[in-house]
């Protein structure tokens, strides 16, 4: 596991069992702005101003390597035929590769499967192919649990992208924009990690945890109780980052998940 991972894995257990030691909140200087390309709103109908968008997507911090190969669909094969093929949950297939509705799963559609080690002929495991349209799991939804942290530009999904995990979603925002706590909450961690600069996570009812990257601006300390909405950061681009963005994730204890599964 790369130092960037293994530091972040460490201090997320630590803080998680109540072990984080207190850090004095870190207010970075805010960094120059760059450029920026076509603008996009994030919602159709939203009265809010475009936002900016970096002019193109790049490696805003590194994350653990995943193991897995690329499985490309074929005639007859649906997500249940897949997963149970390569000893996997359904669910997790889906999330993983950012598809929320298993129909869009079609002839050619290259799915990644973590921790498989080659590529399997669903033919020699499951017998000759069913017809299309076989009944598939529904996908993942864990429902409107949470709320936006901020109004911006969803210019990078969670999933596996070209191989590389991506743990998050990035939102594009103006540097300065106010981030609102997605629940009622703890402070479990505000301080710094390599590649993911400033952030904030935060430990909600059922153990899921958020956290917030690449801030400018940190507005809480460890250990403070924050409601849904509150300010907890500022939007920033610290770390290793294009332009200014927040990159947030959601994780199930230290387990991270697809954000877009818990908001409205």
């Amino acid at each position: 596991m790369k130092p960037l991972a293994a530091g972040l894995a460490a201090a997320l257990a630590l803080a998680l069992a109540g072990c984080a030691a207190p850090r004095p909140v870190v207010r970075p200087p805010r960094p120059p702005a760059v450029g920026t390309g076509e603008e996009t709103p994030t919602r159709p109908g939203s009265s809010q101003r475009a936002l900016p968008v970096p002019l193109a997507p790049s490696e805003y911090h590194e994350e653990p390597e995943v193991v897995g190969i690329t499985h490309v669909v074929r005639r007859g094969e649906t997500v249940y035929r897949i997963a149970r093929a390569y000893g996997v949950d359904p669910a997790d297939l889906l999330e993983v590769n950012g598809i929320a509705d298993p129909r869009q799963v079609s002839v050619g559609t290259e799915l990644f499967v973590p921790g498989a080690g080659r590529v399997v002929d669903l033919e020699e495991t499951t017998g000759p192919a069913a017809a299309p349209g076989g009944q598939a799991p529904a996908g993942p939804r864990a429902g409107a649990r949470l709320a936006w942290p901020l109004q911006g530009v969803l210019y990078g999904r969670y999933g596996v992208r070209s191989g590389r995990r991506h743990d998050g979603i990035d939102l594009a925002a103006p540097e300065g924009t106010a981030i609102g706590a997605a629940a009622d909450g703890t402070v479990i961690y505000a301080g710094a990690q390599s590649g993911y600069g400033s952030i904030v996570i935060l430990r909600h009812a059922g153990g899921l945890v958020t956290l917030y990257a690449h801030c400018s601006q940190l507005l809480v300390e460890e250990g403070r109780e924050v409601r849904r909405g509150e300010p907890v950061a500022r939007v920033g681009q610290t770390g290793r980052t294009s332009g200014p963005h927040l990159h947030f994730e959601v994780r199930e204890g230290t387990r991270p998940r697809n954000p877009l599964l818990f908001l409205p």
